[in-house]
Order: structure tokens, then C-alpha cells, then sequence
């Protein structure tokens, strides 16, 4: 019986074996905030995030993240201003 040759992987050939890239190291989220809420608020939120059309996750990470930027623009105003 003769031997069965090797297999050879995609990834030792530099094949593309399809399925999504890798993302860049700066764009990979890999930080997970837990946020409590009791049920009255738990629902504002999904409202909130349903009537833009996303999911709650991602809402809330943009919303979150506007907000930060606009408080960071505002301390950046505040801290030139004092000059």
C-alpha cells in the first residue's frame, strides 16, 4: 500500500481559506463593560437602541463614546480658555 501524501494547509501555502479578515490590532474590541440596570431601564435602553435601528451594544458604545468625545472637546475649551 503506498503511502497517502501530506495534507498541506492553506496557511503554510498562504492560500486564502476565506472567513473574515484579521483586523488591525487598534481596531479589534476585546474590552468588555458590564453595566447593571434594573428592568424599567433595561427597556429604555432597548427602545432607545431598536427605534435606531441597532443593536443595544452598539448603541450604547456610540452613544457612550459621543458623550465622551463632547466632554473631552469641553475640558479641551475650558483648559484653553484659562490661558
Amino acid at each position: 500500500m503506498a503511502a497517502k501524501p501530506k495534507k498541506v494547509s492553506a496557511v503554510s501555502t498562504g492560500k486564502n481559506q476565506g472567513g473574515r479578515p484579521e483586523l488591525d490590532p487598534a481596531d479589534r474590541r476585546e474590552k468588555i463593560i458590564r453595566v447593571v440596570t434594573n428592568e424599567a431601564e433595561y427597556k429604555q435602553l432597548q427602545e432607545a437602541a431598536s427605534y435606531a435601528g441597532m443593536p443595544m451594544s452598539i448603541w450604547l458604545r456610540g452613544v457612550g463614546l459621543e458623550r465622551a468625545r463632547a466632554l473631552a472637546a469641553e475640558k479641551e475649551t475650558a483648559r484653553t480658555r484659562e490661558k
